[in-house]
């Protein structure tokens, strides 16, 4: 089955629309890194409103306000759903309000239903008139792509026509110090597949966009394919040998009726940890041995969690949709390639090639894979 991609909407450091954002993407601009207020590096998202998860959700919905109307004049309120994917759900608000309640006795208007992973996607279904299915996916940095996956389920099993998917989070100062306690959290910008890489470095924002079963928008690209597995092998590291993920590479591929070699790029997961870079460039090594284009842009967004997979999504489908040969998001890093691990087919900064077909990976603690391959339609 194919599922048609909506025009896609990104609020995000780098913009707050989609064409910004891939015009910084596609430069290889790593600007908008700064420090916490407990000194670690994040791409923050801008905002005057201290509640920046909520700013960023609100804007979401406001952006997808016209295309939600055209869904539901279409095939109607019930049959079109949310699936979102996120990590931190408000943890900085109830930051805020335990140390007020610990000055002052009060927890002011805070609720511990605020943090519900429920609670962004009732907001935006409530905000858009969307009254199909509507739910949560928290499968940590997988999760944008996994709620595209059982939103395509959805569709395919007849229970709605549409549906908006995607991920939103914010790197709070609960998940980087939670980052910091697994010694996978750099102090310095992240540098995936260099021999000097020293861990993950996170961001804010959000990454949406409606799936359907009919072509209702201008816009090119359709998910012909995905793979979802959940290799178990630890808790916060991948299975080295990658097994599980090589199994949904080949499983999307027959599910797209694709070869290794149709694929043109791959957005990598690509942390700038040890054990994820060394299992993704195992993997890659293996489904395409005739080698492909691919990056790692984390080292520009930041790694933004739960909507991690679906910055990659979007990335990826935005490159497909746009005049070929088209312009590919550089691999941003110190040049210094780790020599142990296979060598990967890095895109160069400016350079463009012809890609009909994609994929963005996302990988997640507890062995959670992801992935979905995307083409463009005709």
């Amino acid at each position: 089955m194919r599922y048609h991609m909506s025009y896609p909407v990104v609020i995000s450091p780098l913009g707050d629309d989609v064409d910004s954002f891939m015009a910084a993407c596609l430069a290889g601009d790593t600007s908008h890194f700064v420090r916490n207020e407990d000194g670690h590096l994040v791409v923050r998202y801008p905002s005057m409103d201290p509640d920046v998860f909520n700013a960023i959700l609100a804007k979401a919905v406001e952006a997808c306000r016209a295309q939600a109307s055209a869904l539901v004049s279409r095939y109607g309120a019930e049959r079109v759903g949310v699936a979102l994917g996120g990590c931190d759900y408000n943890s900085q608000n109830a930051t805020r309000e335990h140390a007020s309640f610990l000055a002052t006795g009060t927890f002011g208007d805070y609720h511990v239903d605020f943090q519900n992973p429920y609670h962004p996607v009732e907001k935006v279904a409530a905000g858009l008139g969307l009254e199909g299915p509507s739910f949560a996916v928290a499968t940590a940095c997988s999760s944008g792509n996994v709620a595209a996956i059982r939103a395509m389920d959805l569709i395919a099993a007849g229970e709605v026509d549409a549906m908006l998917v995607g991920g939103i989070d914010f790197a709070s100062d609960i998940i980087t110090a939670g980052f910091h306690c697994l010694s996978a959290i750099s102090d310095e910008r992240v540098d995936p597949f260099s021999r000097n890489r020293k861990g993950t470095t996170l961001g804010d924002g959000a990454a949406l966009y409606f799936i359907s079963r009919d072509k209702v928008f201008d816009f090119p690209v359709m998910i012909t394919g995905f793979g979802e597995s959940s290799d178990g092998y630890n808790m916060t590291s991948p299975d080295p040998q990658g097994s599980a993920v090589i199994d949904i590479y080949h499983r999307a591929l027959a599910m797209a009726v694709r070869r290794p070699e149709d694929i043109g790029y791959v957005n990598l997961h690509g942390t700038g940890t040890r054990v994820n870079d060394a299992m993704e460039a195992q993997v890659i090594s293996q489904v395409f041995p005739h080698g492909v284009k691919v990056s790692s842009t984390k080292s520009i967004t930041g790694h933004t969690l739960g909507a991690a997979g679906a910055f990659g999504t979007v990335i990826s489908a935005m490159c497909l949709a746009s005049s070929q040969p088209c312009l590919l998001p550089p691999h941003v890093f110190d040049g210094e390639l780790d020599e142990t691990i296979p060598q990967l087919d890095f895109v160069k900064a400016g350079q463009r090639c012809e890609i009909h077909a994609a994929i963005s990976n996302a990988f997640a603690f507890g062995g959670s894979n992801s992935l979905l391959l995307m083409e463009v339609e005709g």
